[in-house]
């Protein structure tokens, strides 16, 4: 129960990374807000959570929506009487995957549909709502999840990285800035994850272990978001099997 007394809000927690993370922080004993655009699948997490014991509740966020991210912090305190913890996961995986193209062939409707969903409503609009609360709740946790290819020069996926490398110094400058608020803020730079099961799991190009599964960046989460990271901010740390520490990509 690392968790317990905690109240999280983890945007794009459907599916992947941020529905594992909210079905372990809901382990520990956190309560969770599962949100994301799709109704269906955010009240299957929900139900996996509650049938396993734990306190869970969809409430749908379109990240590209800044009325969206509000109303979605205010449902979420309204819900739980509090929020102590914020994990900014949603990113426009379906824009990045279908724009894959060098820097100079972007649209500019491409470029900013990807600045908006990844880095202007995943944490700068949530963390603009969600900071208020933090604080009254005497302090809390906000965790960004990035990206090796902030780290690492990979073609194709220039807008991508551009707003995951955003993401990386806006983490510093929210721990120097809220601080006194006793509000730390850490990010996670994520190597590739498949689902779990997934054969592949065990094929690390680019990696010197395997591929991560969703788990793997749950965990480093959860030690972020618990009380034996208080003196842990301000700082990007690797879950990525080794990907952005070696050259063979």
């Amino acid at each position: 129960m690392r968790l317990a007394g905690k109240v999280a809000l983890v945007t794009g927690s459907t599916r992947g990374i941020g529905r594992s993370i909210c079905e372990m922080f809901a382990r520990e004993g956190a309560r969770v807000a599962v949100t994301g655009r799709t109704v269906e699948r955010g009240q299957k997490v929900v139900a996996r959570i509650r049938d396993a014991g734990g306190d869970a509740e969809f409430i749908r966020l379109d990240v590209t929506d800044e009325q969206s991210v509000h109303d979605c912090v205010e449902a979420t305190v309204a819900r739980f009487g509090t929020l102590t913890t914020l994990i900014n996961n949603a990113a426009p995986t379906d824009i990045v995957s279908t724009t894959i193209k060098r820097l100079v062939d972007y649209t500019t409707d491409e470029w900013n549909s990807i600045i908006l969903g990844a880095l202007t409503g995943n944490v700068f609009w949530t963390t603009k709502y969600a900071v208020p609360h933090l604080e009254a709740a005497g302090g809390g946790s906000i965790v960004n999840i990035s990206s090796g290819q902030s780290i690492v020069g990979i073609s194709g996926f220039a807008a991508y990285a551009a707003a995951k490398g955003g993401m990386n110094s806006i983490t510093r400058s929210i721990a120097v800035e809220e601080a006194p608020r006793n509000i730390r803020c850490n990010a996670i730079v994520v190597g590739r994850v498949v689902a779990k099961g997934d054969t592949g799991a065990g094929i690390s190009p680019g990696h010197l272990t395997r591929l991560g599964v969703p788990d793997d960046i749950a965990y480093t989460a959860t030690y972020l978001a618990a009380d034996e990271s208080a003196f842990v901010t301000g700082s990007i740390i690797t879950a990525d099997g080794g990907f952005t520490i070696n050259g063979e990509h």
